[in-house]
Parts: structure tokens; sequence; C-alpha cells
């Protein structure tokens, strides 16, 4: 069989080193090839909305809540 991308090499010696192409980057390669999506345009969310939402949340005290630190001492 034959393949020019393999070659063999000595187990106990050190592998050559493949040189690298200096000709083009990888995002050079990748927009040659097609393969870079544009992102699509996404309308801007406003974050105040959630903002407020959230700080309800926070408000509301929840006196159902048992804390488990404090209620080891009280066994004791």
């Amino acid at each position: 069989m034959y393949n020019p991308s393999l070659r063999q090499e000595p187990r106990y010696e050190p592998a050559t080193v493949i040189p690298l192409k200096q000709e083009s980057s990888l995002l050079d390669w990748l927009e040659a090839n097609g393969r870079i999506i544009p992102r699509e345009v996404q309308e801007k969310v406003n974050d105040i909305e959630d903002d407020v939402e959230i700080s309800e949340l926070m408000d509301v005290d929840d006196h159902d809540f048992v804390d488990d630190d404090h209620s080891d001492d009280q066994d004791e």
C-alpha cells in the first residue's frame, strides 16, 4: 500500500518536525474555504427590565427557610 503521507520513523529517535506553512494563518484558511459563517444581527435586549424582575424576587422574605447550620446547634 502506497501512502505518501505516511512514513516510518525509528522508535527511539526523535521524530522530525513538520515545517509550518508561513504563507497563511488559520483565519485566512477558514475564510478561503468558506468555513466562517457571519453572525446574525441580534436585537439588543433591555437588561433593565430583567433587573426589575430580579429585584422584585430579592425583596421577598422567605420565612419558611430553615438554616441547616443553626438547626444542628439546637439539637445539641
